[in-house]
């Protein structure tokens, strides 16, 4: 009897190895590339991760960084050509990387996904969300958060000059928004270094960008040839120089932190330093001219067209979107890609007014060469914002300029 019960002992002993051992190996090691070091990537997302980890216990989370913010596409293109067996199942993407990673095919279509997958309902996203991940007729990730922008202004500044503010709900227009920085200017002795300046908005390619959405332009044709000589780029550049020449715009965002600029084009990713320096800020939900429109970068997540996991990739990506998901986005604080999530009460008023400007929001306008665009822009456009050329006469020049390279890359 003692001998018989020892052999059923080992019999469950061996039953409870052999079980652990299944599930042990029943494990998915899903490997998720980024440009942070994992110990930053950890501090931002552990929390929200740690949730997916809980309710995916079968898949097992391998964070693995693929290189530095500037060299991430390169580093990713040359790991595809030399035949992609290392790149991870799913990837972070900066979106000014995102054209020449999809033109390259790395990433899979998640149309299909969507489409059998009755769990996910892309209707919950924010317009401009759903936007930024289409390309090339692909829809190449999921969003992640949003950095986008509205109208801003210091409320201590604005009414120690007598100015009502736009409501949170308002969408300022382009008048509106040269009324304001008018009266809210304030330069003591007249000798053109101002004590506050009326509105900063930058006169960079991706500064551009909005001018040109909210005058109902575009910056592509259909051959992803740039578009500088057209009424709306002239009209938005014009608006924004009549501002410099009138001594209204200036200073920087650094200043709009120290209280000496009144307004300005907020960007979410600057939360962090508007908690820090304490601004007293209000935000309306957007700008407008013609259009209401802004412009909208999503850092998606991707699947790798490679990816030998990609059930589990897709359980990854999907559960990125979810509400649960996105409270954490909304907490740290970014701006989440659905409207219906918990804000903190902290940052309710901001939230509210860069997810409704979202709601208009397009995307950045994705393209394989976008980095030397921007470069070649910025170099060349330069003169118009020292007030050194007309607009009208120096944009042609630009815009010729860049079609020659980008032929040449065709």
């Amino acid at each position: 009897m003692r001998k018989n019960r020892w052999i059923r002992v080992l019999l469950v002993l061996s039953m409870l190895l052999l079980l652990t051992g299944t599930t042990a190996a029943a494990r998915t090691k899903l490997t998720v590339g980024t440009w942070l070091a994992v110990a930053d990537w950890e501090s931002q997302y552990g929390d929200q991760m740690n949730v997916f980890r809980k309710n995916n216990p079968d898949i097992e989370l391998e964070v693995i960084t693929i290189a530095s913010s500037p060299e991430y596409a390169a580093k990713i293109l040359m790991l595809w050509a030399t035949g992609g067996t290392e790149l991870p199942d799913v990837m972070q993407v900066p979106p000014e990387q995102v054209a020449p990673l999809v033109n390259a095919g790395i990433y899979e279509d998640l149309r299909p996904w969507v489409a059998r997958d009755p769990s996910v309902n892309i209707n919950e996203w924010l317009p401009g969300a759903l936007h930024a991940v289409q390309f090339q007729g692909v829809m190449f990730g999921v969003p992640a958060y949003v950095v986008n922008y509205t109208y801003a202004y210091n409320k201590d500044i604005l009414a120690s000059r007598g100015i009502v503010p736009p409501s949170l709900y308002e969408r300022v227009s382009w008048a509106q928004i040269e009324e304001i920085a008018k009266k809210a200017h304030y330069d003591a002795d007249g000798d053109g270094s101002p004590e506050i300046w009326g509105y900063y908005h930058g006169t960079s390619y991706t500064e551009l960008l909005p001018l040109v959405f909210q005058a109902g332009g575009t910056i592509f044709d259909d051959n992803q040839l740039i578009k500088l000589n057209t009424p709306e780029v002239i009209e938005g550049v014009n608006w924004l120089v009549n501002l410099i020449r009138s001594g209204w715009h200036g200073g920087n965002r650094t200043a709009f932190y120290n209280q000496q600029v009144a307004t300005m084009r907020f960007g979410s990713w600057e939360m962090p330093n508007i908690i820090s320096s304490q601004v007293p800020m209000g935000v309306t939900s957007g700008i407008q001219h013609k259009v209401a429109s802004e412009v909208a970068y999503i850092t998606p997540y991707c699947m790798t067209s490679s990816s030998k996991n990609k059930d589990a990739a897709w359980r990854f990506l999907k559960w990125q979107t979810t509400r649960e998901s996105q409270n954490y986005v909304a907490a740290r604080p970014r701006v989440p890609v659905r409207r219906d999530v918990q804000m903190p009460a902290q940052f309710r008023e901001l939230l509210t007014g860069l997810i409704n400007a979202l709601e208009v929001s397009l995307s950045y306008p994705y393209h394989v060469h976008s980095n030397n665009i921007q470069t070649l822009y910025n170099r060349l456009a330069a003169p118009i914002f020292r007030l050194e050329q007309a607009p009208g006469a120096l944009l042609p020049v630009v815009q010729d300029a860049i079609n020659a390279y980008l032929k040449e890359q065709m």
